[in-house]
Parts: C-alpha cells; sequence; structure tokens
C-alpha cells in the first residue's frame, strides 16, 4: 500500500512464528538477511526478537500493551518507527 515494494525487494522469512526467529526461517532468507545492511521489520513480534541483534534494524511497529509503550516511550496504539538499539 505504501509503495514500498516498488523501491527495495520484500521478502518473507519463511517462519510460521509470529516473529522472525532467526533459526526457524528459511536458509534463503537467513542468506539474504546476513548479507544486507539493514532490514526493515514490521511488528511488535519483529521487535520483541530481532531487537537485540548486532544488525541495522528499522522497526515499524504499533505497541500493543503497556510494558512496550514504556519501553519506547509512547502510548499504546502509537504508530512507531525505530532503529535498532545495537544498530549492527
Amino acid at each position: 500500500m505504501a509503495g514500498l515494494t516498488n523501491s527495495v525487494k520484500v521478502i518473507e522469512n519463511g517462519s510460521d512464528a509470529p516473529g522472525t526467529i532467526l533459526k526457524s526461517c528459511s536458509e534463503s532468507f537467513r542468506r539474504r538477511f546476513d548479507k544486507v545492511d539493514l532490514v526493515i521489520a514490521k511488528g511488535q513480534g519483529n521487535f520483541k526478537i530481532l531487537n537485540d541483534i548486532d544488525k541495522n534494524v528499522s522497526f515499524m511497529l504499533m505497541p500493543k500493551c503497556m510494558v512496550l509503550a514504556r519501553h519506547l516511550d509512547c502510548e499504546i496504539g502509537s504508530l512507531v518507527l525505530k532503529n535498532s538499539d545495537t544498530g549492527g
């Protein structure tokens, strides 16, 4: 809807998990994930799982719980764009 697929390659991770648990992802996804300079990850599940990895990740999410909203210093349901704490 935002036209992102016109500018970048969007791929699925090959896993049915609610977040990108790398050991559950397809080998093809993991190879690409390891090579790229920037990952854009959508959703609270991806934030919870990928925020601490040593990779440059930008997260787009809406916090659904008070704990995460406090952590991100925002309201529940806010639209958030946040870079990873580690930054690769």
